[in-house]
């Protein structure tokens, strides 16, 4: 396994990769540490299945849809961008400007640092930090998030650290924002399933107002399907979501620690283009930072790690 260094327009990219296979992981430290492309490989050959564009202009016209980017120190919405703390009210900026919401933190696009990289026989590892003193309107909680990436004959491994580094408690959750797609194939030609037990319902903002049982463990056709749902999924050691084609043999698995406090949630969205779906593991539902509902409190001097990845069969 190896690690190379090169440019990708205007920012440095590390590339992970398995020369026996061609499989490999790019990505981004200085745009919000994005996996810009992931391939991996079956016994029917080599498949990109996340691709965030070709050329850097096709990135950078990307990222208004927040393509493999790490979500943090929250996930998803907080309504209105308000939200209460240890009895202090909060105002975060308002970047969902259509539904007046603070939306995926504030990290997807700040430069990370490359924190530490081991090559090996077996794996590829590259691990990023970003480090937050707590000058963000809003959020005065200071942080140290290190996201371990490792490349091996499994897929892709993502290790979340988070450290507080503050003198008080740190409230966050945290989410991957991958947008997977199937060479050559729509999301009419995709089935997918995990282990979910209830759908929230949202209101007009996009945040939970009540929640329904759901359950897609034998899996659903996404022909004619239009998603945009945060799904709770059973709290198990590891819990799967599949993308399987019905045209070939092939099936991507996201997979996810969902024991307690882990990653309990997941998000599946097909937008409107058609031809790709996120699938997002999440440890706390949309507005968390209001509705408490797993949010995250980690002392002062203690921290987190939760772990996620993919993989190809």
């Amino acid at each position: 396994m190896k690690i190379t260094q090169s440019t990708f327009g205007l920012f440095n990219e590390y590339v992970l990769q398995n020369p026996s296979t061609n499989e490999a992981v790019h990505i981004l430290p200085e745009l919000g540490g994005i996996i810009h492309q992931l391939v991996l490989k079956t016994e029917t050959g080599l498949h990109k299945i996340i691709n965030c564009g070709n050329t850097p202009e096709e990135l950078l016209s990307s990222l208004l849809s927040y393509p493999s980017t790490h979500l943090f120190p929250w996930g998803n919405r907080v309504k209105s961008g308000q939200y209460e703390f240890e009895g202090i009210s909060y105002q975060l900026p308002l970047n969902e400007v259509g539904l007046k919401n603070a939306l995926h933190g504030f990290v997807y696009t700040s430069p990370f640092k490359v924190y530490e990289t081991t090559e090996s026989e077996t794996e590829a590892v590259l691990t990023l930090e970003y480090l937050y003193k707590g000058g963000y309107v809003g959020y005065p909680f200071p942080f140290q998030l290190l996201i371990k990436h490792t490349l091996n004959t499994k897929g892709l491994t993502l290790s979340y650290t988070i450290n507080n580094i503050g003198a008080g408690n740190l409230p966050v959750s945290l989410g991957w924002h991958p947008y997977f797609s199937i060479e050559g194939e729509t999301k009419n030609d995709w089935t997918v399933s995990f282990p979910s037990t209830h759908q929230y319902l949202l209101d007009d903002q996009m945040c939970p107002v009540d929640r329904t049982p759901k359950h897609y463990a034998e899996g659903f056709n996404l022909d004619g399907q239009v998603l945009d749902a945060v799904f709770a999924v059973e709290k198990q050691e590891i819990v799967e979501v599949v993308l399987q084609s019905n045209k070939q043999d092939l099936s991507i698995k996201v997979w996810q620690q969902a024991g307690e406090q882990q990653f309990n949630y997941s998000v599946v969205y097909t937008p409107p283009t058609g031809d790709r779906i996120a699938i997002e593991p999440m440890t706390a539902p949309t507005n968390a930072l209001n509705s408490k509902e797993n949010l995250l409190i980690i002392s002062a001097g203690e921290s987190y790690t939760v772990e996620c990845g993919v993989m190809v069969f």
